[in-house]
């Protein structure tokens, strides 16, 4: 569904955008603020509903290079205003910057984002953050991306390590360490199942990945309403997965969040075990799970998230995704910053 607007009124309790603008890029395209036209390709993080989710009436920037002669999307860009001259992408959520919704040359991206940014500056932003998608996600974009962002006067900051995976023919189990292939052969054994789970488990779910983060002495990022709000805007992007005890499935052992959150990129937001499965941990038969799904769905990306904080490596999660077959990608947030520092992402 395109959104134009006029959607994001008082009336249908949206917050309003600003007025729509538009800009030349060059002579072959423009760039189209609050437009919202239809497009394919986007990251979740750049879809219409989840910049409405995130919107405060009158702070955010929707931007989209359109092709003049057809009004055909090539590329999206959306920036939420947190505080005042503080432009953020995304507002929420793993990362934001760049979707390209068409084939495209590096001169188009790199006039494109000057013409955003500048839209910003004038606007009176006096900060710019972008997160980047990880570089595995799309190495070509990545490094457009980044070279033309230095050239704006961006500079790098929190290089993050990712961990992902290439989906292709070879079994799960031939991709890790010796450890987790006995866990697997363990679980399998005792009679452990995994599936995709129905939405109706997901509050089970929640409270699951609560305890055992709760376990570990930190907290859960999202409640189980914000959660079932996004299962609620996106369900076919999102896909649970519940491991249980024996086929009686009376007992959950381990769950897992995800997302599609671009095409054929499936990111794991969470997953965890419960509490006295130290004998079996499964996750690693979990893991082979998600990654058959994969298989069968023709998804070609499995990202499980960064093993970082501000950009210092967690070493025993580093270990733990290494020994199941994930490898580093590295991710970054591109800032560029005139009188303040600015905020970080959320």
């Amino acid at each position: 569904m395109s959104l134009a607007s006029k959607d994001f009124c008082g009336p249908n309790g949206y917050p309003r955008v600003p007025e729509a603008q538009i800009l030349p890029v060059d002579d072959k395209y423009d760039a189209k603020f609050n437009f919202f036209l239809p497009a394919e390709g986007n990251h979740l993080f750049n879809e219409p509903e989840y910049f409405k989710l995130h919107l405060v009436s009158g702070t955010g920037v929707y931007a989209q290079l359109v092709r003049r002669s057809d009004s055909r999307v090539f590329a999206t860009l959306a920036f939420h205003e947190t505080s005042q001259g503080v432009y953020i992408s995304p507002r929420r959520g793993t990362y934001g910057g760049v979707s390209l919704n068409g084939s495209l040359d590096l001169l188009a991206v790199e006039r494109f984002l000057e013409v955003v940014t500048d839209y910003l500056r004038g606007r009176g932003a006096l900060c710019i953050r972008i997160r980047c998608a990880p570089a595995s996600h799309d190495p070509s974009l990545f490094a457009i991306v980044f070279n033309a962002l230095l050239r704006l006067d961006f500079r790098p900051e929190q290089p993050e390590l990712n961990f992902d995976m290439r989906v292709d023919s070879r079994p799960f189990i031939d991709r890790i360490d010796y450890g987790n292939v006995k866990r697997i052969r363990k679980a399998e054994r005792e009679g452990f199942i995994c599936e995709r789970a129905d939405v109706a488990l997901l509050h089970a779910v929640h409270v699951l990945l609560e305890q055992n983060r709760a376990r570990m002495g930190i907290s859960i990022s999202m409640s189980l309403a914000q959660l079932s709000q996004m299962v609620n805007l996106f369900p076919e992007r999102f896909h649970l997965f519940a491991a249980y005890r024996d086929g009686c499935r009376q007992s959950l052992v381990a769950a897992a969040v995800s997302l599609e959150v671009a095409p054929s990129i499936l990111y794991v937001l969470y997953w965890g075990d419960a509490e006295d499965m130290r004998s079996y941990s499964p996750i690693a038969f979990l893991a082979s799970s998600v990654y058959e799904f994969c298989v069968q769905q023709g998804i070609g990306l499995l990202d499980v998230g960064i093993s970082t904080v501000q950009g210092v490596p967690n070493h025993g999660l580093v270990k733990f995704k290494r020994n199941l077959g994930f490898a580093e990608s590295l991710k970054l947030e591109m800032v560029w910053s005139g009188n303040l520092d600015g905020e970080k992402t959320l």
